[in-house]
């Protein structure tokens, strides 16, 4: 029965011309399984049923096929806008790429209303609000939210101010700790309300020099009106702006406008990043991932991945990089077209092959090897559930110890935050309180030095010692001495010193080496041990290389 319908579809392909277009995989049920484009329509499909290494994904496709429909077209360009179309349109299932099936959050402000809000939403409607987006990365929406929020004291209630206009309503809690201006008992003009949902525009546009001047004006004018407290405000929102600003700096960057894709393929998912530059700066990222793909099929749907990622975004850069594994200019100049038809105004699209754009995306492709957000928040979870810990793990701090022969005992600590590695909260100590071999001391140490600190350095949600239960123990009565309720684990070697699993916050260990269900677990904590290994063991090196270096 295969073989007939492997005949019948070559019969199909004999008749397909070679020309450029776009066809159509159908299965039993005439439901469109796959769409693609090609120069010549014939040589691409004839591909699909010749015996040569194919990927998983394309041989259950196959498996599938009944039926192949092509449409010609003029040239690649069109063929791309049609494949783009039908992809939006009917989502298939083997396409791999950014389908719009998933509702991607936008930063709302509704500036049709007398005092307008600013909030995530996940709907995007012609109804007289501005919209910002679409963001891929949900924390850095939120992120972003948080950030004007601290800023500018706006509106937080759900209340529609018309209707209440008559009315009698106290003011919220954010009113009274200044975070809000109390439009709700007309405590705030339309007019300044509205120069402050100016500034957020502004803001979110990263027009850094134009918020700048116009905040400086509004202090100007408040001087002259004899208003020294609102200037005062107005200065200090002034400069946390310009703070917040200085921070996104692209070193040895100078590009304007310019989107840089990085990506790398683990696994079967695919895990994309894309900085997003305006102004020599960096003002946001997105983060996409595409599942259940190998990197051939990745690669070979790059541009359309691209392509399609565009037909929905709200910002075009003038240029956008990627790393090109086929060296295809000629596929470059027809997604440049592509999307400059998009934008309305010229769009370079670029692979480059040294330099300061290449450093900057093998940067962010190394960015991903060492985070995968997603991954990192699951394990979180997982983490949280085996400690039987029953508030969310935001930081981590892991301690080691590091010796030899009783030479130049140190001791040190990394910290995981946000599911990162915070390099900045990294910290490193020598040891005084002992000059011979004696973990458990050292470890007493580092921990009541770092306690010292706990004002300037904000204590973690759990901590994990590179030792077993002694050096546990020690940390859990300092903490208890000092009033502080941070739960300890140990994490434990075994004899070839790769790590096996945990002593627990009851004392108990735990093999997780065995443990199917906490594997992420396993694999995270040994990410862990081998990191602040890694850190001790340089600040020991770099310690022992300085002194002999004196003797000399």
């Amino acid at each position: 029965m295969d073989e007939e319908r492997i005949k019948r579809l070559k019969e199909i392909v004999k008749k397909i011309p070679y020309e450029p277009g776009i066809y159509l995989m159908k299965d039993e049920n005439g439901t469109i399984i796959y769409v693609g484009k090609a120069k010549s329509l014939r040589k691409r499909v004839r591909q699909y049923f010749i015996k040569s290494n194919k990927t998983t994904r394309i041989l259950k496709m196959v498996e599938k096929i009944q039926n192949i429909e092509y449409i010609v077209t003029a040239n690649e360009l069109e063929a791309l806008v049609l494949e783009c179309n039908y992809i939006k349109e009917y989502s298939p299932k083997y396409n791999v790429m950014l389908k719009d099936d998933k509702s991607y959050p936008y930063i709302k402000i509704t500036i049709n209303e007398e005092f307008p809000s600013v909030y995530m939403t996940r709907k995007l409607a012609n109804d007289g609000a501005r919209y910002f987006g679409p963001y891929t990365d949900v924390k850095g929406v939120r992120d972003i939210l948080n950030t004007i929020k601290e800023i500018f004291p706006l509106k937080r209630c759900k209340y529609n101010l018309n209707k209440i206009a008559n009315k009698s309503v106290g003011p919220c809690l954010y009113y009274h700790i200044g975070r809000c201006l109390g439009p709700c008992i007309n405590e705030v003009t339309k007019a300044d309300y509205k120069q402050m949902i100016d500034q957020i525009i502004m803001f979110l546009d990263g027009k850094d020099k134009q918020i700048a001047e116009y905040i400086e004006n509004q202090i100007q004018e408040c001087i002259l009106k004899l208003e020294f407290e609102k200037a005062a405000v107005l200065k200090q929102r002034k400069d946390k702006i310009k703070s917040i600003f200085s921070k996104q700096n692209v070193s040895n960057l100078t590009e304007v406008s310019s989107d840089i894709w990085g990506y790398c393929i683990l696994e079967d998912t695919a895990y994309i990043q894309i900085f997003k530059i305006r102004g020599g700066k960096l003002l946001k990222h997105d983060n996409l991932e595409t599942q259940d793909v190998s990197k051939e099929d990745f690669i070979n749907s790059l541009i359309t991945t691209i392509a399609t990622y565009y037909s929905s975004c709200s910002d075009i850069p003038n240029k956008i990089y990627f790393k090109s594994e086929k060296n295809d200019e000629e596929n470059n100049i027809v997604l440049g077209e592509y999307i400059k038809n998009i934008k309305g105004t010229k769009v370079d699209v670029i692979s480059p092959k040294k330099g300061e754009k290449l450093k900057l995306i093998n940067m962010i492709e190394n960015n991903i090897n060492i985070n995968h957000e997603e991954k990192q928040k699951n394990v979180l979870e997982d983490l949280r559930e085996l400690l039987n810990i029953n508030y969310e793990i935001n930081s981590i701090e892991a301690y080691d110890i590091s010796n030899l022969r009783n030479e130049y005992i140190v001791g040190a600590y990394v910290t995981y935050e946000n599911n990162y590695l915070n390099k900045s909260k990294y910290r490193k100590f020598k040891i005084k309180s002992t000059e011979t071999q004696n973990d458990v001391l050292s470890m007493s140490e580092v921990i009541q030095r770092r306690i010292k600190h706990m004002d300037e350095w904000e204590l973690p949600d759990l901590i994990c010692i590179d030792g077993g239960l002694g050096q546990v123990n020690v940390v859990k009565d300092i903490l208890k001495n000092h009033k502080l309720d941070i739960p300890v684990i140990g994490m434990i070697k075994d004899d070839k010193h790769r790590t096996r699993g945990i002593i627990d916050l009851n004392g108990c260990e735990i093999d997780l080496r065995q443990d199917k269900k906490y594997k992420r677990v396993f694999n995270f904590l040994t990410f862990l041990q081998d990191e602040v290994h890694r850190f001790v063991i340089a600040y020991h090196r770099k310690l022992r290389d300085k002194i002999k270096g004196t003797e000399k």
